[in-house]
């Protein structure tokens, strides 16, 4: 189902493995090639995404798209990250919620996000950096 071996996080917060999914179909509904396929896997209090691309596909999504207000440069296992930082709470009634913590960062061909409505981007960034040896 997908053409690459995905990672598992040694380090999860103590939270368990609720589901994995892998997207096999676009927004529209159209199947996707086993290439294009993103594995996603929720921990309950985050979720970690994987999918293969080119070099360059992956560097896009990983190194120029904006996932909050600022980020900061890290580095995960030798390859140089995004870290965005979880958002304020939100205002009483306030229909768009709390903007989540995110790790980004791309390592060759795959690219891999973390995030958390709940979880601080520091944790995250210890979560990242489990998987790898």
């Amino acid at each position: 189902m997908l053409t690459f071996r995905p990672r598992e996080p040694r380090h999860t917060a103590g939270l368990p493995l609720q589901s994995i999914q892998i997207h096999v179909r676009d927004h529209k509904q159209r199947e996707l090639p086993v290439d294009d396929r993103t594995l996603e896997a929720h921990y309950g209090g985050f979720v970690l995404s994987q999918s293969r691309k080119s070099a360059n596909e992956a560097r896009r999504p990983a190194l120029a798209a904006w996932y909050g207000r600022a980020a900061r440069e890290t580095q995960i296992a030798g390859c140089v990250a995004r870290v965005f930082e979880l958002g304020p709470e939100p205002a009483p009634g306030d229909i768009d919620g709390r903007r989540p913590s995110v790790v980004t960062w791309q390592d060759g061909e795959i690219f891999y996000l973390i995030a958390s409505g709940e979880m601080s981007s520091d944790e995250l960034v210890r979560i990242a950096i489990s998987l790898y040896p």
